[in-house]
Parts: structure tokens; sequence; C-alpha cells
């Protein structure tokens, strides 16, 4: 056998192994994706980086997590900045009506994000539906 033989055949080797994990993967990003879709108001939680930014001046005074027999959700309890209503500062984050975020490649879920104002306080909930 010569070299030439044996570094196709080794480079065979990679493409069908690089092959089946990507295909794995996939198969795995698609069961997350039904899983979430079939059971993702019981228990599951997107993860932090789905909730929107906080403005500077504004602060995060409150972050919990809720469950309840619709689902589980983050909640958020922000102060705005002197001066700055709670009903500006949704504007300012895009929350001014509840929103859906599309499935991303690591949440292969829908994710909603709504807020309301309480006692001069924004709050931010995020879950799934």
């Amino acid at each position: 056998m010569t070299s030439q033989t044996a570094l196709r055949r080794r480079t065979k080797h990679v493409l069908v192994a690089v092959s089946v994990t990507l295909g794995l993967l996939s198969c795995l990003w698609v069961l997350s994706f039904l899983w979430l879709q079939v059971f993702g108001t019981e228990g599951a939680l997107p993860p932090r980086s789905r909730m929107p930014g906080v403005p500077s001046g504004a602060t995060v005074t409150d972050e919990s997590t809720e469950c309840a027999s619709g689902g589980c959700w983050r909640t958020i309890t922000v102060v705005p900045a002197p001066g700055q209503s709670p009903e500006d500062l949704a504007h300012e984050m895009g929350l001014s009506e509840e929103l859906r975020l599309p499935p991303t490649l690591f949440d292969p879920a829908s994710v909603y994000v709504g807020a309301h104002s309480r006692e001069g306080k924004l709050v931010v909930h995020l879950g799934y539906r």
C-alpha cells in the first residue's frame, strides 16, 4: 500500500467521523427542539442570555425564578434611572408590548418576554410558552 492510498483512506475515515458527529449533533438539536415544544411549559427555563439588557442608569433590584401549573419563568425587577418612568424604561428596553423571541442555535424554542410596572418599578418576565 502506497502512502497516497493510506492518506486517502485516512481522509475518508476522518470525513466519515465528522459527518457522523455532525449528524448526531443535528439529531440531538432536533430532539431538544421537539422536547421543548411538547414539554416546554413544565419546568424548563430559558437561559439568562435571552433576557433583554438593562440600560445604563437602571438598576436590577430583584431576580427570581417562579413556577406554577403553567410552567416556569424568570423575573427581574428593575428600578428606572432617576427621572425615568417604568413605561419609558420598558420602551427603551423594547418591551412596550410582549415579545416572542425566535429560537436560536443554543436555545431551540420560542421565548416570550413581557413587562409591566409595579410600584414605580419595571417587572420583566421571560419564559417558554
